[in-house]
Parts: structure tokens; C-alpha cells; sequence
């Protein structure tokens, strides 16, 4: 799995290092007073006022996104950081200075492509603050391009811009999400793990699949109560209800709450067990930091007919229909021993499309 920068967890659907990011539109209520009283403020059309307050605010959240990197990416926090400084300059500028609006366009549109190409190359993550930023930036870029004066021509070019620039962003942060795991937010390491952790991390995934090798045959799994949920693209989860709720088992490797198989033309084929805990805020163990896998899904749809995942959240924030959006609790796959990225690691599709061929 790409190390999302989700890594410390997340706060109804906020990754933990953007926290502070959404914590800074706190102060927009205080940069919009300190607005009103400069006399340019007053003098500034409506627009002006209203593309000035959405600089303001996509600028407070850059500013609050550089701390949370810095440490772990420096040259993103610095990207952050310089965001935020000219997203308040152009706040300030666009009310009274003459070439506001080319200049403003031009930095709204290479930041909110920037955005999906971190996304779409795994520097960044998509999570709410995320999306409401884009959004507030299209809105921007939106009413600074908008003609001032009539013009099929001038009103085409507008219209078509924004619509451009929003498949854009939408196609490539979907891309990311699909790709790192489904937008999965991956839980921070306990510690620098020992020689020690490392190997009794390995003798429970042994240990995994060996008590789970009886389910290689499907009907076994069946006949000890797990049932195949929504089919990925070339995976299928099997799900055991009774392993569920308080009661649940933590971690035992012969009652796994659900396997993972490869539907092969040949019928499906067994790649691992999942692990899941009962609440969202538990953290899972992860042998002090040995087993990686430990993530949660913040982007899952759930039918209520059958209360299993029916897909994910589109770029545009819509479920399947009738279906609702969920925060998964943590989970983690331990796959079988011959997985290339390891029996905790994200699961290779190569791999995997090698089982189908019958090759694996």
C-alpha cells in the first residue's frame, strides 16, 4: 500500500495531518472583519468581495497543511506554505489591484492541478478537506474568469474552462483513490520495530495462513458461515457475521472476520484472511510496527438492503444508488507468503492477474 500522508489517522474523514489545515478556517471570520475595514473593501464590486474571501479561505487551509508535511515532506510543506502566502496576497490584491484576475486564474488552475497530480502520483491524499478546497477553488476560479461583458464567445470559453479544469481534477483524484487502495488511510506505526517485533510479526501471518489454508476450498469457507460480498475488479471478499460486533475475536488466525479471493476462471482461489476491529478510533496491533497494513476506508458505500459495501464515493461525493457513505473501521489483510510485496503490504495486482493466467 502507497504510504498515504493519512498515516496518523483521521477525524471524520479528515486525514490526521490536514487537521490543522481545516482547524485555520477557523480564523476566516477574523481575516473577513480585518477586510471590511480596509477602504477597498468598500469600494469593491460584490465579486470582488466574494473571490477575495474564497482566497482567503483556500489560503488559510495551505497555510495550516504546511506543518502537518513538514517532517515527513518537506518540499510539499514548503508548496503549502507559499500557497498560502500568495493565496492571501491575491485575496488582498483582488480588491482593488487592476491585473487581479489573470493572475489569480492562472495560480487557481496550476494549484488545483497540482492537487490531482499529487493525488494521482501518491504525494497526497484525498480526503474531505481536500474536496471542499478544490471545491472553494473552482468556485474562485469560476467567478474570476466569468465575462463582464455579453459574448457567445467570451461565456463559451468560461463555461468550457471551468467544466475542463473540474473533469480534470476529478479524473485524476479518482484515478489516486482507485489506485492507493481504494483511498484507504493507513495507520501510523507504534514504534521503530526490533528484530524481535519483525519476527513475531511473520509467525502470525504464518500462522494465518496456515490455519486458513482448509478455506482454499470455497464451499469450506461457505459451509463455516463467511458469504462473498460485492466482487471487486479481480478480488472478492468473504464475509463472517458471526465474527462480528462486540464479541468479535481480535486477531485470532483461525476465526479471520473475512478471506480474500481471486475469482480465476477455475473458480476463486485464496489470497488471504482480514482482520477487523469493532470501533474507528481503535488502533490495531501492529507488533510495534512490523505489520504496516493496518488502514480504514473513509470513502466506502453500504447497501442497506444488505449491509455490504457497494462500491466507493465518486469524485463528486455520490454513493451507488440507494446506498449511504461510511467511515470503515481499521482493517488488515494478511495475504498468503508468496505475495511480492509482502503478507502485510498492498495487494499486486501483477500478481494477482497471474493467478487468474494460472501462472501463481
Amino acid at each position: 500500500m502507497v504510504l498515504l500522508h493519512a498515516g496518523a489517522g483521521s477525524f471524520d474523514g479528515i486525514a490526521g495531518d490536514h487537521l490543522l489545515g481545516a482547524a485555520a478556517l477557523l480564523l476566516l471570520p477574523l481575516v473577513v472583519a480585518w477586510f471590511h475595514s480596509r477602504p477597498a473593501w468598500v469600494a469593491a464590486d460584490g465579486r470582488r468581495r466574494l473571490v477575495a474571501g474564497l482566497l482567503a479561505a483556500t489560503g488559510l487551509v495551505h497555510l495550516g497543511l504546511a506543518p502537518g508535511h513538514l517532517a515527513s515532506e518537506p518540499v510539499t510543506a514548503l508548496l503549502f506554505l507559499a500557497n498560502g502566502v500568495l493565496f492571501a496576497a491575491l485575496g488582498v490584491a483582488a480588491l482593488s489591484w487592476r491585473w487581479w484576475r489573470p493572475v489569480t486564474a492562472l495560480l487557481l488552475a496550476v494549484t488545483i492541478l497540482a492537487y490531482g497530480l499529487f493525488v494521482i502520483s501518491g504525494r497526497e491524499s484525498v480526503d474531505d478537506l481536500g474536496a471542499v478546497t478544490k471545491l472553494i477553488e473552482l468556485f474562485a476560479f469560476g467567478l474570476v474568469i466569468l465575462p463582464r461583458r455579453e459574448g457567445v464567445i467570451r461565456w463559451t470559453v468560461s463555461t468550457a474552462s471551468v467544466l475542463l479544469l473540474t473533469v480534470t481534477v476529478s479524473v485524476l483524484a479518482w484515478g489516486g483513490i482507485v489506485r492507493d487502495h481504494a483511498g484507504a488511510l493507513l495507520q501510523s506505526p507504534s514504534r521503530l520495530p526490533t528484530a524481535a517485533d519483525r519476527v513475531a510479526a511473520a509467525r502470525f501471518a504464518n500462522a494465518t495462513w496456515s490455519d486458513i489454508t482448509r478455506f482454499q476450498d470455497v464451499n469450506v469457507a461457505i459451509a463455516a458461515g463467511y458469504r462473498p460480498q460485492a466482487p471487486e475488479a479481480t478480488t472478492i471478499h468473504y464475509e463472517n457475521r458471526a465474527y462480528e460486533g462486540g464479541n468479535r475475536p481480535v486477531m485470532d488466525p483461525s476465526r479471520p472476520q473475512g478471506l480474500v479471493y481471486a475469482s480465476t476462471p477455475r473458480g476463486p482461489v485464496l489470497l488471504g484472511a482480514l482482520f477487523v476491529l469493532a470501533g474507528r478510533d481503535q488502533r490495531g496491533y501492529d507488533f510495534n510496527g512490523a505489520a504496516t497494513g493496518w488502514h480504514l476506508h473513509p470513502n466506502a458505500c453500504v447497501s442497506p438492503v444488505s449491509l455490504s459495501l457497494s462500491g466507493l464515493l465518486t469524485p463528486y461525493g455520490a454513493c451507488p444508488p440507494l446506498s449511504f457513505a461510511i467511515i470503515t473501521t481499521p482493517m488488515l489483510h494478511v495475504w498468503r507468503p508468496d505475495m511480492p510485496n509482502g503478507q502485510f503490504g498492498e495487494l499486486d495486482d501483477r500478481w494477482v492477474q497471474r493467478i487468474i493466467r494460472g501462472q501463481a
